[in-house]
């Protein structure tokens, strides 16, 4: 007679693939809008330390959109944990080799500072404290710099965090954290085009025109690297029709049409590739988030 021992485990190891884990549709947005707000920030943070006098008009505008994309994935984040009351569970203990405790400490002090960023435009814009206090411009700049580390964290922690699980491909996928991270960058300083071109401030975007491409291609370089990790779970996952479809889709969308775009400059092919690059990004990300549940159970296993 079968013992419990004797049965073949979902959960455990040595070849064995443990249970797909439930994330779905949230987790997907949960990544896009990390990305997308974290990416925002370094960007604007960057450029504004570099050359205030080029892009301290734009990031007036980009820390607050920052902050509201932030709270989207905020949102996400927490409605994925089902038990909502749970996300404060795990600032209780910092564990920095932990993906999971690193990276929720990271998000949540990147929170906090992009919060007092904001707070402090807010103050100076309704005339509470004068435009040139010296205090307010302190603890703005201070806020910035200490804001850099935390957001960087915050764009590469979920990738790390999925290719530190024993779940099937993602365990493989070593450039997964250097692929979120060069796409938060790249959607980042899409964003922060088309905030300046919204503002008026046409040269502001244009000087981004040669960064957005670099890192257009840098993304792509990633993206191959984190295909070649996923391969053999990607073809396990799905048909090679099927697979050969959504990389095309995934290809066009996230870098040949935004290049293209971008190469024209006009304002509305910079939007145009802004679009693309988000549409792009959560297909792929859609693919990663879905691929546990398509690699297929091996037969020891069911």
């Amino acid at each position: 007679m079968q013992t419990m021992n004797d049965l073949p485990s979902t959960t455990g190891y040595a070849g064995v693939v443990t249970k797909a884990p439930g994330w779905h549709t949230l987790v997907v947005f949960d990544v896009l809008f990390n990305n997308l707000a974290s990416g925002l920030f370094l960007v604007a943070a960057i450029g504004e330390l570099i050359a205030p006098g080029t892009f301290a008009a734009v990031v007036t505008w980009a820390y607050p959109v920052a902050l509201v994309l932030l709270l989207a994935d905020l949102a996400c984040l927490v409605l994925d944990l089902g038990d909502s009351l749970r996300f404060h569970h795990m600032l209780r203990v910092f564990k920095p080799s932990s993906p999971m405790s690193l990276g929720t400490w990271s998000l949540t002090i990147f929170a906090l500072v992009l919060t007092v960023i904001v707070a402090v435009e807010v103050v100076v814009a309704v005339g509470w404290v004068p435009g040139d206090s010296a205090a307010a411009w302190w603890i703005h700049t201070l806020a910035v710099v200490l804001g850099l580390p935390f957001a960087f964290l915050t764009a590469a922690y979920k990738g790390v965090l999925f290719s530190t699980t024993a779940q099937p491909g993602w365990s493989s996928a070593r450039w997964m954290g250097g692929y979120f991270t060069s796409s938060a960058l790249t959607l980042g300083t899409a964003e922060l085009m088309v905030i300046a071109i919204a503002m008026g401030l046409g040269d502001v975007a244009a000087s981004l025109r040669p960064a957005l491409i670099v890192l257009v291609l840098l993304k792509l370089v990633t993206l191959v690297l984190l295909i070649a990790d996923l391969r053999a779970a990607l073809a396990r996952g799905r048909p090679d029709r099927s697979l050969a479809l959504i990389g095309g889709v995934a290809l066009l969308l996230g870098s040949i049409i935004p290049l293209c775009l971008v190469a024209l400059g006009a304002p509305g092919e910079i939007v145009t590739a802004l679009v693309s690059l988000v549409i792009g990004a959560a297909v792929i990300r859609q693919e990663i988030v879905d691929l546990p549940h398509r690699v297929s159970i091996p037969p020891q296993a069911r």
